[in-house]
């Protein structure tokens, strides 16, 4: 990879690990070491991109996965990572706006139920490009999807409560 690639798919996708590492950790200080340590392997290690098994915003957003995660398992060591897990969280649905209600909802999910709903609904990537991503079966990712959508559901449920109904 030369520097001018380096530098484009740096520039192009910088923004997305950024996003998607802040999503995964909720810290802005966590989400900056990780998008480094993404394009510093990226940098040191460019033949580990496979064109032929995805993109490379998918394989970057894979290498930010597996950071995030790692760093989640230091921070939680006795905690489950369980993809079936009902997140429990109560969420204060009384103070601030939507879309940030939705955000802690987001955040109050699973790690492994949270990285495919940041990548499918945040970074608009599809089944393929998130199993790719997190190395995973298409249909190991359905199902973190679907259960992911339920916690979020039944998070969120409060909510319709609060809107204005339409007459």
């Amino acid at each position: 990879m030369t520097d001018a690639e380096f530098q484009a798919a740096f520039e192009q996708h910088k923004d997305a690990v950024y996003r998607f590492a802040w999503r995964m950790s909720g810290s802005s200080a966590a989400a900056d070491d990780i998008t480094q340590d993404v394009f510093v392997g990226l940098l040191r290690n460019p033949d580990r991109f496979d064109p032929g098994r995805g993109t490379l915003r998918a394989f970057l957003l894979g290498m930010a996965r597996n950071l995030a995660l790692k760093r989640w398992r230091t921070e939680h060591r006795f905690e489950p990572l369980d993809h079936d897990a009902i997140a429990a969280e109560s969420l204060d649905l009384d103070h601030g706006d939507v879309g940030e209600a939705v955000g802690r909802a987001v955040r109050a999910l699973p790690p492994l139920q949270r990285e495919v709903v940041i990548l499918a609904e945040y970074e608009g990537l599809t089944l393929a490009e998130i199993a790719r991503a997190v190395d995973a079966e298409v249909g190991t990712v359905k199902s973190r999807l679907h259960r992911a959508r339920e916690n979020l559901r039944r998070l969120l449920a409060p909510l319709r409560s609060h809107q204005p109904t339409a007459t």
